[in-house]
């Protein structure tokens, strides 16, 4: 019977804002090796389960600043299907850029405030690890 501490719930809002919620558990299994050389082992594993809670007013701030670039960038789409000065097109490129960044930021500053912190707090690095490979893509 498994313990209510080894399954690990939490929830993600992907990038169309849908929120998801799925569970880990910290276990132990056996591997069976075919050939005859390895004896029977047992390996544990322990899945990081810090809680990747977001405040959710902060994160549809955040969802509502993308679905604004998307309309934007809708609009940007028709100005050149119907045929508008490049230039004016270019600035409204940058303008979007723009948004994009700040929302970037954005969760950036609620990853941090939230889920990092909580992981240091888990010794975590496995998730510190991965958010640092995440600004530097987000930083290029």
């Amino acid at each position: 019977m498994k313990k209510r501490d080894d399954i690990k719930t939490h929830t993600h809002i992907d990038e169309n804002g849908h929120e998801y919620t799925h569970t880990h558990e910290d276990h132990d299994h056996v591997h069976a090796h075919d050939n005859n050389t390895h004896e029977d082992h047992d390996h544990a594993h322990t899945h990081h389960s810090h809680s990747h809670t977001h405040d959710p007013k902060e994160m549809k701030k955040i969802i509502n600043r993308i679905s604004k670039s998307i309309g934007h960038m809708e609009s940007i789409k028709r100005m050149l299907e119907n045929g508008e000065d490049c230039a004016d097109v270019l600035v409204q490129i940058a303008a979007v850029k723009s948004e994009i960044n700040n929302a970037g930021k954005a969760l950036l500053k609620e990853h941090l405030d939230h889920c990092i912190v909580e992981a240091v707090a888990q010794n975590d690095t496995e998730s510190v690890d991965k958010m640092n490979k995440a600004i530097d893509y987000f930083m290029k």
